[in-house]
């Protein structure tokens, strides 16, 4: 199974949210999830990542040319280069079955708000998951409840008005066992 992680690449980030990003990829490599990802030699995509490198388990990186010089030498199975960063979504959703948003910063908020609009306008499949590492998602799943309560949304491409639940469009995970238990159940 390919999965798709999105999320953060700050050098500066928290060691408490590494420390989870690195339970994640232990757990992703036992269970043979194939990661896909678009981040670099930081942050807590790097986390993931690095799990990857010591176990020696298949991953593809998708860099837009704006950011090659993330590449530094980094140890990565492939590397997919796309011209823009909306390509670079594009091609990572369509290779992945499903996509999991982890803490991270505007990039990782604009593709998630983007993988949202992809999911409920059709153009992908994807299963979504916000992985919600000591409540980094909460704004945002409080957002989306005001949008619904002022009539914002919709059921897709010309449909007619009606509340859209987060859970329609994504499932929330609080752990790194939680999101790989909803993960397996794609696999079934």
């Amino acid at each position: 199974m390919k999965v798709c992680v999105c999320g953060g690449t700050n050098p500066a980030t928290n060691s408490k949210f590494l420390n989870s990003m690195r339970r994640v990829g232990e757990l992703f490599c036992d269970n043979d999830v194939e990661l896909v990802w678009g981040g670099n030699q930081y942050g807590v995509l790097a986390a993931v990542h690095q799990v990857y490198v010591e176990r020696k388990k298949p991953n593809t990186l998708y860099l837009p040319k704006v950011y090659l010089d993330d590449l530094n030498g980094m140890k990565t199975d492939k590397v997919v280069v796309t011209e823009t960063i909306p390509e670079r979504q594009d091609a990572m959703m369509h290779n992945s079955e499903a996509v999991v948003f982890v803490p991270g910063g505007i990039g990782t908020l604009y593709e998630f708000w983007s993988a949202v609009e992809m999911l409920r306008s059709g153009e992908i499949e994807n299963k979504l998951f916000l992985y919600n590492f000591d409540g980094f998602w909460d704004k945002q799943i409080e957002f989306f409840d005001f949008i619904n309560q002022n009539g914002f949304t919709k059921t897709g491409v010309g449909g007619s008005p009606y509340k859209i639940k987060p859970e329609d469009l994504f499932t929330v995970v609080d752990t790194p066992e939680d999101l790989i238990k909803e993960l397996l159940k794609l696999k079934k």
